[in-house]
């Protein structure tokens, strides 16, 4: 069959975890506790901004926000435009969805296997 059956074997021990996509309420919490925690003032408006376009997962949402307040350590207001052009390249790769095909073509290259032998 081509493939080795360790490979095979680790293929299959696969995590089984339900992940769901935050809420805008959770994100928009976890902003405002780390802003409190790094003693800094974010407007709201911009937080919520952040929360809302910010989905795929917490450690980019609190990047974003570090990249933000970054720009306020450099003399730029921080509003909500300004924190759409700091996050632009960001913020447009947020918006591509990654299919479970290329998922599977992209496994398949690296472990040098055809697709068909994964199913």
């Amino acid at each position: 069959d081509g493939v080795e059956e360790r490979i095979k074997s680790r293929l299959g021990w696969g995590l089984v975890a339900d992940i769901n996509e935050t809420t805008f309420e959770l994100r928009l919490g976890i902003l405002q506790a780390k802003v409190e925690q790094m003693n800094m003032y974010v407007p709201k408006d911009v937080l919520e901004f952040l929360a809302r376009n910010i989905k795929s997962n917490i450690r980019e949402l609190e990047g974003a926000l570090n990249k933000v307040t970054h720009t306020s350590l450099i003399g730029r207001s921080m509003t909500v435009e300004s924190a759409s052009e700091t996050l632009i390249d960001l913020l447009r790769s947020n918006h591509r969805s990654v299919t479970i095909e290329e998922i599977q073509k992209k496994v398949a290259e690296f472990f040098n296997i055809k697709v068909a032998d994964m199913q």
